[in-house]
């Protein structure tokens, strides 16, 4: 089957760190059961962390929603799309827009219904914050966490340093 992985030129090292961060994002949050990253032409770059889904299937179909989406976005002059949020009787998906270079990436989420997506949200973005720092060569924090510093860009260590 086709993937992103040469599509993006992720080594394995890369991809299984990124992994990592995608397992600690799911892993923190009771009740997620898929997480996937993708490029935004529905390819899945590092394979679906949880127990539900397959990666290739939810890239494609990340890929397809956000682009609607975005052209809504863009018919309301609303700006750049950042985040779409579904809400079902089963559960929630959340996908997020990561503005990576040199091109972005999406980040797909799918809970079940206990999910609080507020939670789910916040913790997406401090999970594609590392991301893009661990794509970016900057120092992620190998543990996946991060503060209110990160927010500016700054890494976790520099948050360390006296």
């Amino acid at each position: 089957m086709a993937d992103g992985h040469e599509v993006r030129g992720l080594d394995a090292a890369l991809r299984t760190r990124l992994a990592g961060h995608l397992q600690r994002f799911a892993d923190d949050i009771n009740g997620v059961r898929s997480v996937v990253l993708a490029s935004v032409d529905g390819f899945a770059l590092v394979p679906a962390a949880g127990t539900h889904g397959n990666g290739e299937r939810l890239a494609a179909m990340t890929s397809a929603m956000l682009a609607l989406a975005a052209a809504v976005g863009r018919e309301l002059a609303l700006g750049e799309l950042e985040v779409l949020m579904l809400e079902a009787d089963g559960g929630k998906v959340l996908m997020l827009a990561l503005p990576a270079e040199p091109a972005p990436l999406l980040l797909m989420t799918a809970c079940d219904a206990r999910c609080v997506i507020g939670k789910v949200l916040w913790n997406a973005k401090e999970c594609g914050r590392n991301i893009m720092a661990e794509l970016s060569g900057s120092r992620a924090d190998p543990q996946g966490k991060t503060g209110l510093d990160n927010q500016r860009g700054a890494t976790w260590q520099d948050s360390t340093i006296p």
